[in-house]
């Protein structure tokens, strides 16, 4: 009968809605994620309470819905908010109070001649979407749904501000950057300017290196390894934190970097102590965040040396500068993607060993010195 059928179906929607999987809020999975996942991978805690701020951002936009309730749309939406709000404007007082679609509305209600300089399309995407992505995708894996975010490209205005690609040093600017990095007084500006142009070392690793990370490998040549503990000052081992999971890492020297007596220098050095104590300190003050201090300094150092330019040539770009280095000695990509700290962007050339190989370790041992690079203020000074 039509009674016994409707009671049938209504039976049958009932176990399924029993059997549903209970998805959490976004604040509550966030909370969760935040503090038992993210937390726990060894990532440099600054990034990792960005891109928590960055969720909560797009959380007070959206509204705080079931993990699985978002649509693309929402997200699509948020990305083109995200292209009127001022890069500075947690800077301003008139503005720093503001939510982000406050502010965006508020520049964007401003004539011309008076609009503040927004996020570039590299920010928006870098600083506040990528950390949509990641944090998505985990909860479509833990609450068996999919995320409109993970494959799907965001499109923006035509206003948004263009992104500003960095470029590698030429040799005639390394000349100039180290004719005066190697005459500084304090080692982290005599040698990251060095280390960080022909490994693609980023500040933050090199900041937090210890005598014990660097060593002699039995097949011969030096590497940095940034795999392993950090030692405190009362000798508890702790967990080194580093950008993401790639970075955590083995980096090979070139053999003219060791001509230059950077080794000699790390083994004045006790094992277990800062390779750049004067990172950590200014006085006797503890700096809070001793990576962005070093940055500022390396950079007003680039100034001295007549080579900065303000987002395209900073102590980012010796990064850009190693990679180009390692392509023109035709060094494998997956090699000195290892070396730099890169991520492996296809399942083919995310097997195999995730570590430098000793062949890996004697190719990158070999690189030569670029042709006109002048190192006599390095070898003066041994």
């Amino acid at each position: 009968t039509l009674t016994s059928m409707v009671s049938e179906i209504k039976e049958s929607v009932d176990q399924n809605l029993e059997t549903e999987i209970k998805r959490p809020v976004t604040s509550d999975a966030l909370e969760d994620w935040h503090h038992n996942i993210r937390l726990k991978e060894g990532i440099n805690v600054k990034k990792t309470t960005t891109d928590y701020n960055r969720i909560n951002d797009f959380i007070a936009f959206a509204g705080d819905q079931p993990v699985n309730k978002y649509k693309f749309d929402q997200f699509q939406k948020y990305a083109i908010m995200l292209a009127a709000v001022p890069s500075n404007y947690n800077k301003k007082p008139d503005l720093r109070d503001m939510s982000l679609e406050e502010v965006s509305d508020y520049n964007q209600n401003l004539s011309d001649n008076e609009r503040l300089e927004t996020l570039s399309a590299k920010t928006i995407e870098t600083n506040y979407l990528s950390p949509l992505r990641v944090f998505f995708k985990d909860m479509g894996n833990q609450y068996e749904f999919t995320s409109p975010v993970v494959d799907n490209k965001f499109r923006l205005p035509t206003f948004t501000k263009g992104t500003v690609d960095r470029k590698p040093f030429t040799v005639e600017e390394l000349n100039k950057w180290f004719a005066v990095s190697a005459k500084a007084n304090q080692p982290d500006m005599k040698w990251m300017p060095l280390l960080s142009a022909f490994t693609g070392a980023r500040v933050g690793e090199l900041v937090t290196l210890q005598r014990k990370d660097i060593y002699k490998v039995k097949i011969g040549g030096w590497v940095i390894d940034l795999t392993t503990d950090i030692i405190d000052a009362d000798g508890a081992a702790k967990v080194r934190k580093v950008k993401n999971t790639s970075s955590r890492r083995i980096i090979a020297l070139p053999d003219f970097i060791i001509e230059t007596g950077f080794i000699d220098y790390v083994k004045t050095i006790p094992r277990d102590s800062n390779l750049f104590p004067g990172c950590f300190y200014h006085g006797k003050t503890r700096i809070k965040d001793p990576a962005g201090a070093v940055s500022k300094r390396l950079n007003k150092q680039l100034k001295n040396a007549g080579i900065h330019s303000n987002i395209e040539t900073t102590f980012h770009s010796t990064r850009h500068t190693a990679k180009d280095l390692m392509r023109t000695a035709k060094i494998d990509e997956r090699t000195h993607d290892k070396q730099t700290g890169h991520s492996n962007k296809t399942v083919s050339r995310n097997y195999g060993a995730k570590n430098l190989l000793d062949e890996e370790i004697k190719v990158l041992r070999a690189l030569p010195v670029p042709e006109g690079l002048d190192l006599s203020p390095y070898l003066s000074g041994k």
